[in-house]
């Protein structure tokens, strides 16, 4: 492949990660919308975020067992996109709560596919020495796309709750992008000595599934930092257009965290999971204490940092487990797992602190020192067990 034309294959495997943390448009205008519809409970309208990560779930393992197979991935991907916009945009003229959550589900419809599908085509569009180094920099497109995304959302929601729906017209340029630039993978463009892989080989590794219930668990820890910081903002005189900047910080964290992301994956392997909860921890720390935006913003970096770290490593660790035509559906489970975890996050913690009589909402982030320290203990035990297996590299398909 020609310089230039692996220069706009890049071109529209990013500019579909662009779109990618879109779930998060509208998280700094949960308290806007809630003023606008007073009637509704805090939990229902929880439901405008995490209806798209609900309907998610079914339509990524869909799109992971039909990816290049009965179903292009080109037409896959544009499809991501146009759903992504229509759906994304159409609560703007609404003003039936049911409708609009009907429409986010249509949203979700392309949500379900743009994360697994963006990986898959880096695994099958992209040598394997330079992987490591493509996953990163494309979670710093992924977390540039989210603070463009978020700050417009929380900008837009200070001036009436619908116009954040407005700042998801950015899947129309992903769309035309993709159309003109993305290539349909080769069926075979495979690493040398996987084309004739046998049948056996192909079946999905177990740790597939556990990577995918990892994700979950972290998602459930982490998601009240983003559904419900606009309200705990609130408590301390912040408004919705704080609360977007507040959570860009999120994604400049992330952001900072890819550009790096090839060097220390490829020094330290798999133990760049347990760096990323260190990172989860410490932000989790400072949501549970702080009294000042200024904290919250270092909060939020931090939580960047540690959310691009583990996500990051566990796709490259995942992907390096699979044949590369096996990629849509391992990531797919994985992204599956994340859904899922953001979807019971809220009711987890409701039911949870209505049982205890609980009313505080920095509970949440006293639950994730806990759960996040939790796991990197986990962590370094399993991987201490595996400390003589070789270390798991961008090319390197070694067992997990």
């Amino acid at each position: 492949m020609s310089e230039k034309k692996q220069s706009l294959v890049l071109l529209a495997i990013f500019s579909f990660a662009f779109i990618a943390m879109g779930v998060g448009t509208i998280t700094p205008a949960i308290a806007a919308i809630g003023a606008a519809f007073p009637h509704v409970g805090f939990s229902t309208l929880l439901l405008v975020s995490t209806i798209p990560s609900l309907v998610s779930i079914p339509v990524a393992i869909i799109g992971g067992s039909i990816a290049g197979k009965s179903v292009k991935y080109r037409t896959l991907v544009l499809f991501a996109a146009l759903m992504f916009t229509i759906g994304g945009i159409i609560p703007y003229f609404l003003s039936n709560f049911t409708l609009i959550l009907v429409s986010r589900a249509f949203f979700g419809l392309g949500l379900g596919l743009i994360m697994p599908l963006n990986t898959a085509l880096i695994f099958n569009l992209i040598p394997p020495d330079k992987q490591a180094n493509i996953m990163g920099i494309n979670g710093v497109v992924m977390n540039i796309g989210g603070i463009v995304l978020q700050l417009l959302g929380g900008v837009f929601a200070s001036i009436q709750w619908n116009y954040s729906f407005l700042a998801h017209a950015f899947g129309l340029i992903t769309f035309l992008i993709t159309l003109f630039f993305l290539p349909e993978p080769k069926k075979h463009e495979l690493p040398a000595g996987t084309e004739d892989a046998p049948a056996e080989k192909l079946k999905m590794p177990v740790s597939i599934f556990g990577w995918g219930i990892a994700f979950g668990v972290v998602t459930i820890l982490d998601y009240p930092s983003l559904t419900n910081m606009s309200s705990v903002l609130e408590t301390i005189g912040a408004n919705s257009a704080v609360a977007g900047i507040v959570l860009m910080f999120m994604t400049i964290g992330g952001m900072l965290a890819g550009i790096v992301f090839g060097k220390i994956f490829n020094k330290i392997g798999r133990q760049t999971l347990s760096l990323g909860l260190v990172f989860f921890i410490l932000s989790q720390v400072l949501f549970a204490f702080s009294q000042s935006v200024p904290l919250f913003i270092v909060g939020e970096a931090l939580m960047g940092i540690g959310l691009t770290l583990s996500m990051t490593s566990i796709n490259m660790m995942a992907g390096a487990s699979v044949h590369p035509s096996q990629t849509p559906m391992a990531m797919s489970i994985i992204v599956t797992g994340m859904n899922l975890g953001g979807f019971l996050s809220g009711y987890i913690y409701a039911a949870v602190m209505g049982a205890l009589g609980i009313t505080t909402l920095r509970f949440q982030y006293y639950s994730g020192m806990v759960g996040f320290t939790a796991l990197l203990v986990f962590f370094l035990i399993l991987f201490s067990v595996k400390k003589r297996a070789t270390p798991v590299g961008p090319s390197q398909a070694s067992s997990h």
